[in-house]
């Protein structure tokens, strides 16, 4: 019965650390933006006080640049160039530990976005 659980855990870990997994995050993004847009008011919040009141306003349009940013980071990312700068550093990284750093990015961009959402219906 471990060794059922272990095999299950390593096919996740594996699944993880790919390419698959980053642009899962980043249709996620895209998915509720899309969604978000037909229930959201004419002019959303985009930027917050450090109390976190929304001081300014824009058309709620601008709700697809969390998924246009999402899609650059993702884009650039996976260029080669730009994976072997950021991997060939001082402290090298490995390709699993440099995804998921971007799929942290991806995340932050994604609770952005959500408090965004979220923010416009307070």
């Amino acid at each position: 019965m471990k060794n059922i659980d272990l095999t299950e855990r390593r096919i996740v870990m594996r699944f993880i650390s790919t390419r698959k997994f980053t642009w899962m995050i980043c249709g996620i993004g895209c998915f509720i933006a899309l969604i978000s847009i037909f229930f959201l008011p004419d002019s959303i919040p985009i930027h917050f006080t450090n109390d976190g009141i929304a001081d300014n306003y824009v058309g709620k349009i601008q709700i697809f640049l969390f998924p246009i940013i999402q899609i650059l980071i993702v884009f650039l990312t996976g260029r080669e160039k730009i994976k072997y700068c950021l991997t060939h550093s001082k402290t090298p990284l490995t390709d699993t530990q440099y995804n998921w750093i971007v799929d942290g990015v991806l995340l932050l961009v994604i609770v952005a976005e959500a408090q965004v959402v979220y923010a416009s219906f307070a």
